[in-house]
């Protein structure tokens, strides 16, 4: 945590910029030229505030860096009717947040700054069927290949006809060398490079059929202090996909894949009895592992009907590095379904089915039920009920414990609303419990414990009809055991939100107040007043404003004598410009 008072030069760029497109905008707007800018731009201050008393007692660490700089420019270049240059940048002036390979980092490199997580940099321009991808790009391919991660880097998107020919590379991770003093320190990182191509063709609501390879690996000379927790890894995927659709509402959806995956990649070559490399894309290592995934969906979908069996398969080895957290070794079936019945007056989205979970161990090996259901009725004019449940859980091994991983949730929620009006003003009387059920096995002892949870929020709110303030009150309670544990909570929170200067400012203010409660330890007390400012300068030019404080007292739950009362309060401040243009 710092507080730089340096002021950067890409500040004076980003005002520079907003003076030069708002002159633009305003230029074109009278000729207009054949070439056109549209988009928006802003500027955003965060500040942040803590104050722990009794001082250095370490009860609460601060959350957000003290100053924080965002920048966002998104504008669209048109040029004609056939062109379109859309670019987006968005990025902050400190590196760091408080997790992760960049927590510590001071002063960023020129890469750093370009592929790191907080930022965003991308050009797609577009011209018939040709796009190209630059910049910060979060490329899907499929569900099995590569799909949730940035990427920083170069790319082109081909659909001639029916025809589809994609290619990307480039950079999601920059080597950041390891540095282990003055706490907290610096984790590291290794560049990690990416290349991915797909061809195929498609028509879209007919069929597609596509053939992926996609490719990571970590530089190890990228760095020259290197990670102490984590490894070098490189990745090979490979898959095929084909889909269709019927015009008589039946689909068919399949995914095979293969991947190679080297945990580290400074362990030796596999020379003897290799079959695990797929030459010349990868060269296995005795850490790499060699495994296979496939997926397939089959149904039928009309007005108010729809039906549909799914099955998923991911093996034991299977990795890939555009699905970093793929959970691996477990068999999913599902039913799903969703009826629409009574003019629309029931909606029901449902599946039921199992999942086997640890394949590859007998010991471990487990089915789980899976369901879901989401079920809304309008009982009448004035009345309406959800009803979900949900079931949700993995299991997988856990390194040499004797036990691994096992955690499932069980969550079951009802929702009524009753609405109630007259010449004045409308009512709204919502009510929400919920009851979560989470089970979660010790991977050492095998013993497995329950977390249960019962929350309670009830809400009203009257919509005036003459009148334009909009206030709310709402009423939470929440109970939460676990062994040895007991947590309730009762909080009243009340808001009011009001336009002021002829619709220019929008006002909203929120005070909630919480009474905590820890097994027998004395309550504990929290504060939290915030306040929303929306002011609209012109038709282009919104000025936002967001202010928050939390003031949070302790009762003898830490202890010892000079922590009885302990307190902090905790300040939140964000005010930026935004120009449409």
């Amino acid at each position: 945590m710092y507080t730089s008072n340096r002021f950067p030069p890409f500040i004076m760029l980003f005002f520079l910029l907003l003076s030069s497109v708002s002159l633009i905008a305003q230029d074109t707007a009278k000729k207009k030229p054949l070439v056109k800018i549209t988009g928006t731009m802003g500027i955003t201050y965060e500040g942040y505030g803590l104050n722990v008393k009794p001082t250095g007692s370490n009860i609460y660490t601060a959350r957000k860096p003290w100053n924080q700089v965002r920048f966002l420019f998104n504008p669209t270049l048109h040029i004609g009717s056939k062109i379109s240059i859309p670019l987006s940048m968005n990025f902050a002036s400190m590196a760091t947040n408080f997790a992760g390979p960049y927590a510590g980092l001071k002063n960023q490199t020129i890469g750093q700054f370009l592929t790191n997580p907080a930022n965003n940099f991308s050009l797609n321009p577009k011209y018939k069927w040709v796009e190209l991808l630059l910049g910060t790009q979060y490329i899907k391919y499929s569900d099995l290949s590569t799909g949730d991660i940035g990427i920083f880097g170069a790319g082109v998107n081909l659909s001639p006809g029916k025809f589809r020919i994609k290619y990307f590379t480039g950079i999601s991770q920059q080597g950041i060398n390891s540095v282990a003093l003055p706490p907290p320190g610096i984790v590291g990182a290794f560049r990690r490079k990416h290349y991915m191509f797909q061809i195929g063709t498609e028509v879209e609501g007919e069929h597609k059929v596509a053939f992926t390879v996609s490719k990571a690996k970590d530089i190890i000379q990228s760095v020259t202090s290197p990670p102490l927790t984590v490894l070098p890894q490189e990745g090979f995927t490979i898959s095929f996909l084909a889909q269709k659709y019927f015009k008589s509402g039946w689909f068919f959806n399949m995914e095979m894949a293969q991947s190679v995956f080297t945990k580290d990649l400074n362990m030796p070559l596999l020379l003897l009895s290799d079959n695990v490399s797929i030459k010349p894309f990868i060269n296995a290592r005795t850490s790499s592992v060699k495994d296979q995934a496939g997926q397939l969906s089959i149904g039928k979908k009309s007005t108010n009907f729809d039906i549909s069996y799914a099955t998923k398969y991911v093996g034991a080895g299977y990795q890939t590095t555009g699905y970093p957290f793929m959970q691996a070794d477990h068999w999913d079936n599902t039913v799903n379904t969703r009826l629409n019945l009574f003019k629309s007056k029931m909606n029901i989205n449902a599946s039921v089915g199992q999942r086997v979970n640890n394949l590859s161990n007998t010991s471990l090996r487990a089915t789980q039920f899976l369901g879901n259901i989401n079920w809304f009725t309008q009982v009448n004019d004035r009345l309406s009920v959800n009803v979900n449940y949900n079931n949700f859980g993995f299991q997988t091994v856990s390194g040499l414990n004797p036990f691994g991983i096992k955690n499932v949730s069980n969550d079951f929620g009802v929702s009524p609303t009753y609405t109630w009006s007259n010449e004045n003003v409308t009512h709204s009387l919502s009510m929400n419990y919920n009851y979560s059920k989470y089970d979660e096995r010790n991977v050492i002892s095998g013993i497995t414990t329950s977390n249960n949870t019962h929350t309670l929020v009830v809400t009203y709110m009257p919509i005036y009809v003459n009148r334009t303030i909009t206030p709310d009150f709402s009423l939470m309670y929440f109970n939460n055991v676990i062994p040895s544990v007991k947590n309730q909570l009762l909080t009243l929170s009340t808001g009011l939100g009001m336009p002021l200067l002829d619709n220019k400012l929008q006002l909203k203010g929120q005070l909630q107040y919480t009474m905590g409660k820890l097994n027998q330890f004395s309550a504990n007390n929290n504060f939290i007043l915030s306040c929303n400012l929306d002011y609209k300068v012109n038709k282009k030019l919104t000025w936002n404003s967001f202010l928050s404080t939390n003031y949070f007292r302790y009762g003898n739950e830490l202890g010892s004598i000079p922590l009885i009362g302990a307190n902090y309060l905790e300040s939140n401040l964000r005010t930026g410009l935004m120009y449409k243009f």
